[in-house]
């Protein structure tokens, strides 16, 4: 799930630029450690996504000082606008400007140049479900830039869902029909009776110091090295579960295949399997400990191999596998199965990092 911050304050129109420091902070030495130092650059750990509301205040005497429940939303009107990208060119920001999000997408779909929006209807299915409709705007390179949608919703988690759940369908079309990659890169939201506004992007990660500790590593250590540099580089949540999970799987195939070789010598290799810290600070990231913490409570204690097997069933499979007949996929165009996904993140690259870290520093690498 995103990391969210909430901003009480009055409406700030002006862009917030992640990644700002004064001079001297930028020439005081960055942390050489896999935590860099998001505190001074306003950054994640890792590229992430980051979710910032604004909370206008008002009166005591204006009416909707009594409307609205803060960050979360209340019942009413909203409206949702996916800034659209090319997946690799745009598919993380270091900005968060409120204002310019629907005026800096782009696509790979051309638009006639007259045209700067297209009001579509569209129907997910033909059982009875209900006709949505949205628009469509161009940019000044008369290419598709933005969905903007508007409904009747119960929250900001509820209208996210539904947005995400009409126009991610939408646009899987649109990329099947022109043969081209889409994506989102941005997703603004408004409650329309308090002008809360909600900004959520994939956010680049922090900075951090350079360090040199190259070894020479086994071909086995170098494809778990791969894996792991793929889900820290992806921004698809679905292929960063499974560059993360193959780490994981890949180290317990190696202590196997070292069990098997000893065993053959006769001999009895134990190896104590890793457990998740009770002491959540302890691997957590004071920035990351507030969010993230719930991710991990329901693993907490728990050997690796447990969690392992767990997500396996739960998640590793759906998202590999489209058997309709033996299981129930996951899909990027389901806003439920994607919070799924982000919450297991943290978790399984917490487990890959640290299952990695001790096969490199076993000796594994030549």
């Amino acid at each position: 799930m995103p990391i969210s911050r909430n901003t009480r304050k009055k409406k700030n129109r002006s862009g917030n630029k992640l990644g700002s420091r004064t001079k001297k902070q930028n020439e005081s030495a960055i942390d050489a450690t896999p935590l860099g130092q998001p505190s001074t650059t306003g950054r994640p750990i890792v590229t992430e996504d980051v979710i910032y509301t604004i909370v206008p205040e008002f009166p005591d005497t204006d009416p909707r000082s009594k409307l609205g429940n803060g960050p979360y939303g209340s019942e009413g009107e909203y409206i949702v606008i996916y800034r659209l990208g090319v997946p690799g060119v745009q598919s993380a920001s270091t900005e968060f400007n409120f204002d310019a999000l629907e005026s800096t997408g782009d696509s790979l779909i051309g638009a006639p140049a007259e045209v700067k929006q297209f009001d579509v209807s569209y129907q997910l299915s033909r059982d009875g479900d209900a006709i949505h409709n949205f628009t469509l705007s161009t940019n000044e390179n008369h290419r598709l830039a933005a969905a903007k949608i508007q409904f009747h919703a119960k929250s900001f988690g509820h209208a996210a869902a539904q947005a995400h759940n009409l126009i991610m369908p939408f646009l899987s079309q649109l990329s099947f029909t022109h043969e081209v990659a889409i994506t989102t890169t941005g997703r603004k939201m408004v409650e329309v009776a308090t002008g809360i506004c909600q900004l959520s992007q994939t956010c680049i990660g922090a900075v951090k110091g350079m360090s040199i500790d190259l070894r020479v590593s086994t071909p086995e250590i170098r494809r778990l090295m791969a894996c792991y540099r793929e889900g820290l580089s992806s921004c698809e949540p679905l292929y960063q579960v499974l560059s993360f999970y193959k780490v994981i799987e890949g180290v317990f195939s190696i202590r196997k295949i070292e069990r098997e070789a000893i065993k053959e010598q006769g001999e009895t290799l134990y190896q104590e399997c890793e457990r998740m810290p009770q002491d959540l600070s302890a691997i957590l990231h004071p920035s990351d400990l507030l969010y993230q913490a719930e991710y991990f409570k329901p693993y907490v204690g728990r050997k690796f191999t447990d969690v392992r097997d767990r997500l396996r069933d739960t998640l590793r499979v759906p998202i590999a596998h489209l058997n309709f007949d033996e299981i129930q996929p996951f899909g990027a165009d389901s806003y439920e199965d994607m919070m799924v996904v982000h919450r297991a993140l943290p978790v399984l690259r917490y487990m890959a990092r640290t299952l990695l870290s001790s096969v490199v520093s076993n000796g594994n690498n030549g």
